[in-house]
């Protein structure tokens, strides 16, 4: 047997024992909140066959994404609110599972979204406001600092 196919009887070995892992994570992103995909291991035959059986990830998760549509118009260079972002009510993005992984807001005409990842927490903070929506009711909001949002124009 040649060293080639030796090596490739390891990586055989190798890729059936990395399962356990994968299956370890997959596990534990299970019991985080995550909607999980495995995806199927396949192993080439031959080790000539080696680039018809390159996988495409060993595991998906489905990311929470936060969808507001706006009554306000803004562009990619104008925010009508001053400096501030208002992100979500606080025990809202709290008490989430799994957390979102991003807040998307739509501007009135749909033209242009702005983006806060949740990778932005850090330089979130906490403001009392008046829910408009509502008679004499006032939470606590997370709001985001500009620079942290990102504004891009709707390609369609």
């Amino acid at each position: 047997m040649s060293v080639q196919d030796q090596n490739f009887d390891k990586f055989k070995e190798n890729l059936v024992k990395s399962q356990e892992g994968v299956n370890f994570a997959a596990n534990y992103l299970l019991s985080m909140g995550h909607d999980v995909l495995v995806k199927a291991t396949h192993i080439a035959p031959s080790r000539e066959q080696w680039k018809d059986y390159t996988d495409s990830g060993d595991l998906y998760i489905q990311q929470r994404i936060e969808i507001k549509h706006l009554s306000a118009q803004f562009t990619d260079s104008y925010w009508p609110f001053g400096s501030k972002f208002l992100v979500c009510a606080k025990h809202s993005f709290d008490q989430s599972t799994p957390k979102p992984y991003a807040y998307l807001y739509f501007s009135k005409d749909k033209d242009y979204v702005a983006s806060v990842l949740a990778t932005t927490r850090p330089h979130w903070y906490v403001e009392p406001r008046t829910d408009k929506r509502y008679e004499q009711y006032q939470q606590d909001f997370y709001l985001c600092p500009l620079e942290h949002v990102r504004f891009t124009k709707v390609v369609s």
